[in-house]
């Protein structure tokens, strides 16, 4: 009976240790890729529109990301964390008449999103975390618009509100961790990164 007595005392013991670890690390930095930002999804819709009542179409030559750095400061009750995010993402196009075929402009865009953020995790164990996000900041939108024929560059910067929520993340590691999050605004309707918990 005392040695089963002492197993269970030296197993809750180690639990609690884990559990107190795992609460001593406030802090968490994150790196991500996502698809489908709502400002790519919105200037999608844009360039539909602008096709419609223009003799012109475009024709894609890369999208980059978003990609995403965060920080979260995990407060007093571990399941409630506080930070930020910046995301950066970019979509470049020709612009091609319809009729000829011919290639008019090179257009290039840009998006850098700040956002403050707040996370509650619904698990919050030491290799394992399910958890909600919520994000609302400003985005700088950087628009050039450059002819073949070197005639009327156009550039155009606009800033716009923006915002971020993920319905569902899973962490899966130690402090090195890897996730993926679900959910629609600037990081993207789907994003996957590393996460670093110190």
């Amino acid at each position: 009976m005392k040695k089963i007595l002492a197993m269970a005392a030296v197993a809750l013991m180690t639990a609690m240790s884990a559990n107190a670890q795992n609460e001593d690390l406030r802090h968490e930095l994150s790196l991500s890729y996502g698809f489908g930002s709502s400002t790519q999804l919105g200037d999608g819709l844009g360039e539909g529109i602008f096709q419609i009542f223009t003799g012109t179409e475009m024709k894609d030559k890369g999208i980059v990301g978003p990609i995403s750095a965060e920080y979260f400061y995990h407060l007093n009750n571990p399941k409630w964390a506080v930070g930020g995010i910046v995301s950066y993402s970019k979509w470049d196009s020709d612009v091609v008449s319809k009729s000829s075929g011919e290639k008019q402009s090179d257009r290039k865009r840009s998006y850098i999103a700040v956002m403050p953020s707040v996370k509650r995790y619904w698990v919050n164990k030491n290799s394992f975390g399910l958890y909600s996000k919520l994000a609302l900041g400003v985005c700088f939108l950087s628009l050039e618009d450059k002819p073949v024929d070197n005639s009327d560059k156009k550039s155009e910067n606009g800033t716009y509100v923006i915002g971020q929520l993920s319905v569902l993340g899973a962490e899966f590691g130690g402090q090195f961790r890897g996730f993926a999050e679900a959910g629609f605004g600037e990081q993207g309707f789907l994003q996957a990164g590393i996460r670093y918990k110190f």
